[in-house]
């Protein structure tokens, strides 16, 4: 006999999520992948700046990719790749897997912000169709951050409450 002894779950307080912040947290995961498949997608118009004539468009990968092609950047559009790549990537998996804590909308936030500023930065007044998809994407998933974070608190009130 353990006298004293309490495992890891009859220490936590908290419940599991309900169906309302499951669906939310599966949208978000849902939202987060499809904007990381949305870095493929052209993001900003590439001028010649000879002769000021449009070249093409240019995919955030490319920023990975081809970094040295934006020489003028220093290798800066390659940082700006990996973000928008890697932080919606872990944003969906911490969506995913979280099922417990309101950690999982302080950090989907943060990363909608993040994003959000590296987009505006980065791509500039040269914006193609994938930025604004991505920057639409990160307006909804903010909204939907503050709407589970809200949900969630709302539930623990309840019941302690109760």
């Amino acid at each position: 006999m353990m006298i004293g002894f309490r495992g890891y779950r009859n220490t936590v307080d908290v419940e599991v999520e309900n169906s309302l912040e499951k669906k939310i947290r599966i949208f978000m995961a849902v939202l987060f992948f499809a904007q990381t498949l949305m870095t493929t997608l052209p993001f900003m118009h590439h001028v010649d700046p000879e002769t000021n004539t449009l070249e093409g468009t240019v995919s955030a990968l490319n920023f990975i990719i081809q970094a040295d092609g934006f020489a003028s950047n220093n290798g800066y559009m390659a940082v700006y790749g990996i973000i928008l790549v890697v932080l919606p990537l872990t944003a969906f998996f911490f969506c995913l897997f979280d099922k417990r804590s309101r950690l999982k909308y302080l950090f989907s936030g943060l990363c909608s912000v993040i994003c959000a500023i590296v987009i505006t930065f980065s791509v500039g007044t040269s914006i193609s169709i994938g930025a604004v998809l991505t920057l639409l994407v990160n307006v909804i998933t903010l909204f939907l951050t503050s709407y589970g974070f809200l949900t969630t608190t709302a539930r623990i009130v309840n019941n302690k409450t109760a």
